[in-house]
């Protein structure tokens, strides 16, 4: 056993001293996750989605307030700007300008123009919710007209009324749901943060993994640890554990990563940090044995490399974790669910994008487990030490 943690802390260490294997290991897959998510982050949050709308309110009067309290309340996120700083600001997706003497000229029965402005390459779906927002918003205003008028009776309906008015509450209110489940496609960084998680595990298993085993059976070091006093069991779990330690180190520093990532910045990612831990680790095991499989069939380190790359973008591909399998014709989905990448992707989902806790995520950590297992003993055979 100590002969097995030696080679394994040594594998680890010329690992971290190639400066390539660290950007590999560390910074390529933060900057593939934020640049992913960061691109399909629009539908990350839907129930929490608010339309922006810019009011410049040129009237200031009550009726005017009412209106933008109104807007407000109606789902819309508002930003109010002064009229004079409406000419230079920059961000103004959609702008509804609230002319002078608003609530003056509706008081007095007198048709007004409210104007809004959308830019051009805004979504037309958005733009259309927000017309219909504005237009609802507007519909309240008059029923609180139509409500005062009824209270002044004959007497001539002055705009003060409104100052301080808070409309009644509605009698009718809507309540709509699914019927059903409604199926939810990960997307953003709920599915950029696993998805790259497992594809760089797998690709640094696989490439310095598989090439750093290669030289050392080309160049004959292999051949000279078997002369040392370990047993031919001591070198091959430690290669075995060399790579898993190499996953395990990458995996605590992706998710310290995204951990401070939710903190600081407030991404999208839910689920128990421990329970990711959990199946992250139980793939980076299951995965450390086809490292030393493939070193152990190529000899020469660079054509190992090369098909480790391969190898490792075929599976991430089909797995999942370029796009969710959700998105993909059945039989895809059914591949995705017969590989590694797809059984850790599904559970990965589970907890950070259905809400799962980590009993759901055990039959596929079985089956990761019985993969690792059915490879290592693979590699066992394949291996020729001596």
């Amino acid at each position: 056993m100590r002969g097995m943690l030696a080679i394994a802390r040594h594998d680890l260490r010329q690992t971290l001293a190639n400066r390539a294997a660290l950007l590999w290991l560390f910074v390529f897959p933060v900057l593939f996750a934020a640049f992913f998510g960061l691109v399909f982050s629009e539908n990350d949050r839907p129930a929490q989605a608010r339309a922006r709308l810019t009011v410049v309110d040129e009237d200031s009067g009550p009726l005017a307030r009412l209106l933008v309290r109104e807007l407000e309340g109606a789902g819309l996120e508002v930003v109010e700007l002064a009229p004079d700083e409406a000419a230079a600001a920059q961000d103004r997706i959609r702008t509804l300008t609230i002319p002078q003497e608003f609530g003056r000229r509706i008081v007095a029965g007198e048709q007004v123009t409210l104007t809004l402005e959308t830019d051009p390459g805004t979504s037309d779906e958005a733009a259309l919710a927000v017309q219909a927002r504005i237009l609802a918003s507007i519909a309240r205003v008059i029923g609180s007209l139509v409500e005062q008028k009824q209270v002044a009776g004959d007497a001539p309906l002055d705009e003060t009324r409104f100052a301080g008015y808070e409309p009644p509450p509605d009698l009718v209110t809507i309540e709509s749901s699914f019927a059903g489940q409604a199926a939810v496609v990960p997307s953003g960084f709920a599915h950029s943060a696993p998805g790259n998680a497992v594809m760089f595990v797998l690709l640094i298993t696989l490439t310095w993994g598989a090439a750093s085993l290669a030289a050392e059976r080309m160049h004959g070091m292999l051949r000279r640890l078997g002369s040392a006093p370990v047993t031919a069991a001591e070198i091959f779990g430690g290669k075995i554990a060399g790579r898993f330690l190499v996953s395990l180190t990458q995996i605590v520093v992706l998710l310290l990563t995204a951990v401070a990532a939710v903190a600081l910045f407030d991404l999208p990612l839910s689920g128990d940090p421990l329970a990711v831990l959990a199946v992250l680790v139980v793939y980076g095991l299951a995965v450390a044995p086809l490292g030393v499989l493939l070193g152990a069939a190529i000899r020469e380190p660079s054509r190992a490399a090369n098909v480790g790359v391969l190898v490792s973008l075929v599976l991430a591909a089909l797995g999942g974790c370029w796009w969710p399998i959700e998105v993909v014709p059945p039989w895809l989905q059914a591949v995705a669910r017969a590989l590694p990448t797809g059984w850790a992707m599904i559970a990965l989902h589970r907890l950070i994008s259905f809400g799962g806790g980590f009993a759901d995520t055990l039959p596929w950590l079985a089956a990761l487990l019985a993969f690792g297992a059915a490879v290592a003993a693979l590699a066992r055979r394949t291996l020729r030490i001596a």
